[in-house]
């Protein structure tokens, strides 16, 4: 009820859940935050995640999953108290992983303000209100955008709706803080730790609009679509050179396995 869930999006390849550990890893926070304690004392993890493997063992070939979990609600009323994980809900859904639909496609960015979250909001927490994202995508994108890219009141880049924003500029990497407004996104993470092999520096710092439209390149990250590049935020185009085209198929091949 009104977006009360806690939710990942994921890849199976061949009947196998890419990158399954860190999922839970962020599912069990995420959980532990809005429903916790439990019960269940420290068992609830476990029994978590039993639950989760028995619901998706049966799912076969390459597929996008989101497994959402929530607490059903008597209408009209909130439940108070403690709970077993055992009442926790679970929905899954799933349909068929269509590469062709994103594969080596650029993605053109309009950007906007962000609606803020209130600073107690855990940078883990993928929770399932999407309102306001679709009244802002709505509001801002024009014809030929593919996605927002949110940006604080201080002008910064913080992440577009369905991933995590990566700004190279003289061969050094940045992204934003995680945070409020900034998901710590599993393919973030996995990127972030591989590429000292391929920049000179790593930052989790702000940039600004301006050093924004001054990128050698910038690069989006999710779980689905793996890693993939920006070629126009608003009016502004990004044009790639043959050298970091290479580099960033093997960087890609190496996070996105």
């Amino acid at each position: 009820m009104y977006g009360e869930s806690v939710f990942t999006t994921m890849r199976m390849v061949d009947a196998s859940i890419q990158d399954w550990e860190f999922h839970f890893e962020r599912l069990v926070k995420g959980i532990d935050f809005l429903y916790g304690p439990f019960t269940d004392q420290e068992d609830w993890k476990m029994v978590l995640k039993n639950r989760l493997e028995d619901k998706m063992q049966d799912l076969q070939g390459d597929k996008v999953i989101r497994l959402a979990i929530y607490r059903e609600q008597t209408r009209g009323l909130l439940r108070i108290g403690l709970l077993s994980v055992s009442d926790l809900r679970i929905q899954i859904s799933h349909s068929a992983l269509d590469r062709e639909r994103y594969e080596n496609k650029l993605i053109k960015l309009r950007t906007c303000p962000v609606i803020k979250r209130p600073q107690w909001w855990p940078s883990y927490l993928k929770a399932g209100n999407y309102l306001e994202t679709i009244m802002s995508q709505k509001m801002f994108m024009k014809p030929g955008d593919d996605d927002i890219l949110f940006l604080s009141d201080e002008d910064t880049v913080l992440e577009s709706s369905i991933a995590n924003i990566f700004v190279v500029r003289h061969n050094k990497l940045y992204t934003a803080p995680s945070g409020p407004n900034v998901l710590e996104g599993v393919m973030r993470r996995k990127l972030i730790t591989v590429s000292v092999d391929y920049f000179d520096e790593v930052f989790e710092s702000k940039t600004t609009m301006e050093q924004l439209l001054k990128a050698d390149a910038v690069i989006g990250t999710n779980s689905v679509r793996g890693l993939f590049l920006v070629d126009r935020i608003d009016d502004y185009e990004i044009i790639y050179s043959e050298e970091f085209l290479d580099k960033f198929k093997r960087l890609k091949d190496r996070v996105f396995l």
